[in-house]
C-alpha cells in the first residue's frame, strides 16, 4: 500500500465536559459521546492513568483507528470497560501492541478477550498480540537471574519461569480460567453445533500472542543498544515497527511506529529519553508520549519506606515533564516538549500522566512541555478521542 511519512499535524480532541481539561487544545470540538468516524485516523485515549495505583484515570490503553480498524496499544486495568464506554466495536479490533511487562500495561490483556467474547466476530476475526518475549532468555548467562537485575536477599518467585513474556502470559491465563473456558464452551459459547474455542485448541483462536524479538546482545544489562528499527506487522491500513527504549531494569521495553496512508504515529510506552525513540519518531506526525511531574511524583511517598526506591525509579526510568536535573547533581535529563522537538514531530499527546489524580493541573503539563515545543501539545484524558486530519 502507499504509506506517507508526513501528513497534517492537526489536532482536535472530542471528550465529555468534565473530562475536558484546560491544558487541552483550545480549538477542541464539541463534545463526542460515540466512536470516531469511519474514515480518518483517530487516537481514542481510552486510559491515561501513569502507573499501577489505582485511581481516578483508567490505566495506560489507547486505541489508534485507522478507517475504522482498531489496533490497541497496551491494556492496563480498565481497559474492558473504558473500551465499551468508548463505543468502539469490538469486532473491528486488529491487533494489539504490549510496550512492557509492567502490570499497568499488560494486566487486563487477557481479560479484555475474555470478556468480550461474546462479540467476537467467529470465525473470521483473529486478533494478533505482538508484546515482549521472555527476558530470561536474553540473559546474560552469568546472572544468578538472568532477565532480572542482580539483587541480595531478593526471593526468585517461579524460579523455572521468573519473567514471563507475552505469549506465556496468555497461555497461562487461558490454564488459570480454564474452568470458566470449559464450562462456556459446552454451554452458552457455540455457534450452533460449533463450539467457538477463543483459546484455538481447535481451530482459530480469538487471539494469538507473539514475542517480537530482540537483537542478540540486547538483555537487562544492554538494554537499548543502538538498533534499527524490527518489523512488527503490516496489513491494508498501518505498517508498524517497534525498537528498545530505556526503563530500567524492565527489559524488553518498546516504542511502536504507526504508518498510515493518513499519518505517522509513535507511541514511546514508558521510558527515559533516549537515541532509539528519537530514531524511530524522527519526522513522525504524531509523538505520543508518557509524562511525570518527577517532583511531586516523588513527594507522593515521602516519609513511606517506598521512598528511596520509588525516587530512584521516577528519575531513572520515566521522561519529565521538562528539563530536569536530579537534586544531587548528574545529567540534565531533556523534558518530553525537547523531546518532542528533537525528533521533529509534527504534535505531541501527553499520555500515562503521573500524577494522574490532578494534584498537578492538566494546564502545568502542557506548559511545560510547550516550553521547549511550539506545535500543539495535548493532555490526554480517559475517553477522549483526537482526530489527525484537523488543524489546532
Amino acid at each position: 500500500m502507499s504509506l506517507a511519512a508526513t501528513a497534517t499535524a492537526g489536532l482536535s480532541c472530542c471528550a465529555a465536559p468534565e473530562q475536558q481539561s484546560k491544558g487541552t487544545a483550545a480549538s477542541a470540538t464539541p463534545a463526542s459521546s460515540g466512536p470516531p468516524p469511519s474514515r480518518g485516523t483517530h487516537l481514542v485515549m481510552l486510559g491515561t492513568q501513569g502507573g499501577p495505583i489505582p485511581g481516578a484515570r483508567a490505566a495506560t490503553s489507547t486505541a489508534l483507528v485507522v478507517d475504522g480498524a482498531i489496533y490497541l496499544i497496551d491494556a492496563g486495568s480498565g481497559l474492558p470497560v473504558r473500551f465499551s464506554e468508548s463505543g468502539l466495536d469490538f469486532a473491528q479490533v486488529r491487533a494489539m501492541f504490549i510496550t512492557h511487562m509492567h502490570s499497568d500495561h499488560y494486566i487486563d490483556a487477557f481479560n479484555f478477550f475474555s470478556l468480550n467474547w461474546t462479540n467476537w466476530k467467529f470465525p473470521d476475526q483473529q486478533v494478533a498480540v505482538h508484546g515482549p518475549g521472555r527476558a530470561d532468555l536474553s540473559g546474560p548467562e552469568h546472572s544468578s537471574s538472568p532477565g532480572l537485575p542482580e539483587k541480595p536477599h531478593a526471593p526468585l518467585v517461579v524460579p523455572d519461569a521468573p519473567t514471563p513474556g507475552i505469549e506465556e502470559f496468555f497461555d497461562l491465563s487461558i490454564r488459570a480460567n480454564a474452568y470458566d473456558i470449559n464450562e462456556r464452551l459446552r454451554s452458552t459459547r457455540r455457534h450452533g453445533d460449533v463450539p467457538m474455542d477463543l483459546t484455538g485448541r481447535t481451530g482459530d483462536a480469538l487471539m494469538k500472542a507473539h514475542a517480537i524479538k530482540v537483537p542478540q546482545h540486547a538483555n537487562v544489562v544492554e538494554h537499548t543498544p543502538q538498533m534499527q528499527p524490527i518489523a512488527v506487522y503490516e496489513d491494508d491500513r498501518v505498517r508498524v515497527t517497534a525498537t528498545l527504549v530505556d526503563h530500567p531494569p524492565v527489559f524488553p521495553a518498546f516504542a511502536f511506529r504507526f504508518d498510515t496512508d493518513d499519518a505517522s504515529v509513535v507511541f514511546s510506552g514508558d521510558t527515559t529519553p533516549n537515541d532509539n525513540l528519537s530514531a524511530l519518531a524522527h519526522g513522525a506526525d504524531v509523538l505520543v508520549n508518557e509524562v511525570m511531574d518527577i517532583e511531586a511524583a516523588t513527594a507522593r511517598f515521602k516519609g513511606s519506606a517506598l521512598y528511596a526506591t520509588m525516587a530512584n525509579q521516577f528519575a531513572t526510568a520515566h521522561t519529565p515533564s521538562r528539563d530536569w536535573t536530579p537534586p544531587g547533581g548528574g545529567a540534565r535529563k531533556p523534558g518530553v516538549g525537547r523531546v518532542a522537538h528533537e525528533c521533529g514531530a509534527k504534535a505531541l499527546v501527553l499520555n500515562h500522566v503521573y500524577p494522574g489524580d490532578g494534584s498537578v493541573p492538566d494546564r502545568d503539563f502542557k506548559r511545560a512541555a510547550e516550553r521547549n515545543f511550539s506545535r500543539p501539545v495535548v493532555v490526554s484524558r480517559d475517553l477522549m478521542t483526537i482526530s489527525l486530519a484537523s488543524l489546532v
